[in-house]
């Protein structure tokens, strides 16, 4: 579970963090890309040449402690994200962190996370404004 980093940290990642977010990644996915329709005629063949959607990009925060060089991430949960501002909801942020230390006062917003292949430009503008 632990790794190590250039930086000299040690890092230990709970399963629950990939669980949650593949579990989000997943229901965006699912709710915003239908499933293919069969390929015998009529619609499935147009839908079938038409080239597939972009895949969804999800966000959230991870959430643990930092005891000395050693990061524990233990949870993490998904965020609202604006595509037309490139912006996070604020008070969603603000409502679920409130929630977390009523019930996990010990643990601390570490990061944020998103899915996609590469960061992109809008990426540095939620992390200036959020972060």
């Amino acid at each position: 579970m632990a790794s190590s980093s250039s930086s000299g940290l040690t890092f230990k990642l709970h399963p629950l963090v990939i669980v949650n977010i593949s579990d989000h990644y997943t229901r965006v996915k699912s709710q915003t890309q239908p499933p293919h329709l069969s390929s015998n005629g009529g619609e499935g063949a147009a839908a079938a040449a038409s080239p597939p959607p972009p895949p969804p990009r999800v966000f959230g925060c991870v959430i643990g402690v930092q005891r000395g060089r050693t990061v524990e991430i233990f949870n993490s949960f998904e965020l609202l994200y604006d595509p037309s501002t490139h912006s996070l909801d604020r008070s969603f942020l603000e409502k679920k962190q409130e929630l977390y230390k009523k019930v996990f006062p010990n643990f601390y917003i570490l990061g944020w996370y998103s899915t996609g292949s590469d960061a992109q430009e809008s990426d540095m503008h939620i992390h200036k404004a959020d972060c």
